[in-house]
């Protein structure tokens, strides 16, 4: 998984992020889109947990639209971080592959391919296990179409905001089992002190295949896939961006 920038410098996330994503605060048409599953596939959602959250972007929003939303992440750094911008937030901090709250949500998402950085089929099966046994009535996934990527990428990424200016140079390659590994460099400029900083990263992430997600839920579960963050649309294995399943219980 991504390292440094997660961790120790998770307070450079978000600008990361929209430098990476090439779009400003778009956090809000993801959570508009959640919120939209929410009421299409169910007449009540107030609790939900957000599994891999980082340091709330997500969370922040669902909570600011009225849910009681629970943070569980693996960065203590970015917990703290998500907690002082959202003092109201409950967090929990754990690892997918051990996860074991013992509470219930009526939603659970998952947001930006966190699901690719569990490794190891043990893992996989625990955390779904656990979300089919805590979950009561919707799950939201969300990866990166992996079925459209090339097997090697080269990409350089400009983007700044109030206090840094940031350049990331992305270098990846995907496997034939659908695993990513990726080497960044980022250059960052620290408009208050005027220095820059050089750091290199790293990150791995593990695909999982819509088959195999679909045995992870099992029969009990419905399934619906979306390629965007739009209710419109519906999931092209050859051109969509993201592949988004929602899993809702059978009714």
């Amino acid at each position: 998984m991504k390292t440094k920038i997660y961790e120790n410098l998770a307070e450079l996330f978000p600008l990361w992020r929209e430098t990476t994503l090439g779009k400003v605060g778009h956090e809000r048409e993801e959570t508009n889109f959640v919120i939209d599953i929410f009421k299409k596939y169910s007449e009540k959602i107030e609790k939900v947990i957000d599994l891999g959250g980082g340091v709330g972007l997500h969370s922040g929003l669902l909570l600011k639209a009225g849910y009681d939303v629970t943070l569980f992440d693996q960065s203590e750094k970015a917990l703290s971080i998500a907690k002082k911008n959202y003092p109201d937030l409950k967090v929990i901090h754990g690892q997918f592959e051990t996860i074991n709250i013992n509470q219930e949500y009526n939603a659970a998402i998952c947001m930006w391919s966190t699901l690719s950085y569990i490794f190891s089929e043990e893992g996989r099966r625990n955390f779904y296990d656990w979300q089919k046994t805590h979950i009561k009535k919707i799950v939201i996934l969300d990866e990166a179409n992996f079925y459209r990527y090339n097997q090697k990428f080269h990409k350089t990424y400009l983007g700044e905001n109030d206090d840094y200016k940031m350049k990331v140079i992305r270098d990846w390659e995907l496997t034939d089992d659908n695993l990513k590994k990726t080497k960044f460099v980022y250059e960052i400029f620290d408009k208050k002190t005027g220095k820059s900083e050089t750091i290199e990263d790293a990150e791995n992430g593990q695909y999982v295949e819509i088959e195999r997600l679909k045995e992870y839920f099992g029969v009990e579960w419905n399934l619906e896939i979306y390629g965007d963050y739009n209710l419109d649309s519906h999931f092209k294995k050859e051109d969509s961006p993201r592949i988004i399943p929602v899993f809702f219980r059978k009714t």
